[in-house]
């Protein structure tokens, strides 16, 4: 039987998301595999230092990464040379590079089976349309959101940055055609389509025809049980600890509960005594001066990202695990993205306090395994937090739930797909 060949940017020891789903998944399945990837480039992830064990199915072949064009110029080479060996390709996406080798694969060799697996959207991500700005701040348009003149209305110089403003977005405006040309064209030339949950598949072939949609499978992220072992300081106190762990920003903020806790701790002065949040990983600049300017160091924590395994033992070490989804209401009903990180919180077997969308990946998951989901008002999180810390709020995790996101119940999946290929 044939090795099967993945190809992916992102592989331990490099510490990103993508990386180690595909490491989950990889270790737990029956068959054997060559991962195309490189140790030399930790752009966009946490760092070169998760040196998890190796696994005996999986050989690394590392290829330059100084950049992605000379990666994926040295990914095709290979492949070039050993097209005989492979009747099946893998290509794990973040970032959509790795796609395009699935499709130069291809064209090298036709009859090759090709799985694309998607951990997001390439084409109009939320997260991405969110960012680009929809109205000239010069537009007559602003009359409605400002008060306008009427000088300003009828004004040349208006007018010409209206139009310099315009003609600056055509590079975004380009990008966005760009990616969904090259998406459009990976959904209909490869064989199978690996989403990690519903919302996202539904989001991504919409608009497609039958054949299109029956490549679509679903492969949840998962958690792996033998990856907890790492010993972290034991707790000294007795204060309900809250951790989230992962990426912040100004679009997935945690700003709503930061004001939750402001707002408890004015009712309550003894908090300080009974709670204590920690966050792991990146924050925006806003939210930590939010956290100064409201004297709310005492309770609220902020650390350096750490390695996966450290990541692990510190959510076992936990009360209460905090999941926050960017809110992206304003653009659409349902959440279409599911965090990698919220698999590993089930792993750790600890209740999960999700801020999130009422419909959609995150608010589905936290919900099967029993978890809290609460929406983006403060009165609730704060009557939630309450509850928690002062009445002491405990919720039991649904074993049923958990089961479906462990990495040997996932990796079976993958191989009954493998199976029915061969």
């Amino acid at each position: 039987m044939k090795r099967i060949l993945v190809v992916s940017w992102y592989f331990p020891p490099i510490n990103s998301s993508e990386g180690l789903v595909t490491y989950k998944l990889l270790k737990n399945s029956k068959f054997e595999y060559d991962v195309c990837t490189q140790e030399s480039n930790s752009l966009w992830s946490y760092g070169k230092n998760d040196y998890l064990p190796e696994c005996k199915n999986v050989r690394k072949i590392c290829k330059k990464g100084d950049s992605l064009k000379q990666w994926k110029k040295a990914v095709i080479e290979y492949f070039k040379k050993h097209e005989k060996e492979y009747d099946i390709v893998m290509t794990r996406c973040m970032p959509p590079e790795s796609h395009e080798i699935g499709m130069e694969i291809k064209k090298i060799k036709p009859s090759i089976f090709w799985i694309a697996s998607f951990g997001d959207p390439i084409a109009d991500n939320p997260f991405v349309l969110k960012g680009l700005p929809k109205v000239s701040p010069y537009s007559l348009q602003m009359r409605y959101i400002r008060k306008m003149e009427i000088r300003e209305m009828v004004s040349p110089k208006r007018i010409l940055k209206d139009m310099l403003w315009k003609y600056r977005q055509r590079g975004p405006k380009e990008e966005l055609s760009r990616e969904r040309k090259l998406e459009h064209d990976i959904l209909t030339t490869c064989d199978k389509i690996i989403f990690n949950n519903q919302y996202q598949k539904e989001y991504m072939i919409k608009g497609y025809d039958k054949a299109v949609m029956e490549k679509g499978v679903i492969l949840p992220h998962s958690f792996d049980s033998e990856l907890y072992d790492v010993e972290v300081e034991e707790r000294t106190n007795k204060k309900v600890r809250m951790v989230y762990v992962g990426h912040l920003d100004n679009t997935r903020t945690p700003r709503i509960l930061l004001k939750a806790i402001d707002s408890l701790k004015e009712e309550n002065p003894d908090l300080k005594e009974r709670l204590e949040v920690f966050f792991y990983g990146n924050m925006s600049s806003k939210d930590k001066v939010y956290l100064i300017d409201h004297e709310l160091l005492d309770i609220v924590q902020i650390k350096k990202p750490v390695d996966y395994r450290t990541s692990l033992a510190i959510m076992k070490n936990a009360d209460w695990l905090i999941h926050i989804d960017a809110n992206l209401c304003d653009m659409m009903n349902e959440n279409i993205f599911f965090a990698a990180k919220l698999a590993d919180y089930i792993g750790a077997r600890k209740p999960i306090f999700g801020l999130t969308m009422f419909d959609g990946a995150g608010a589905d998951v936290v919900r099967m395994v029993n978890g809290v989901t609460v929406s983006y008002t403060v009165e609730e999180i704060k009557n939630y937090l309450y509850l928690i810390v002062y009445k002491n709020y405990e919720t039991q995790m649904n074993e049923e739930g958990i089961n479906i996101y462990n990495a040997k119940e996932v990796a079976n999946k993958f191989d009954e797909l493998v199976e029915q290929i061969r």
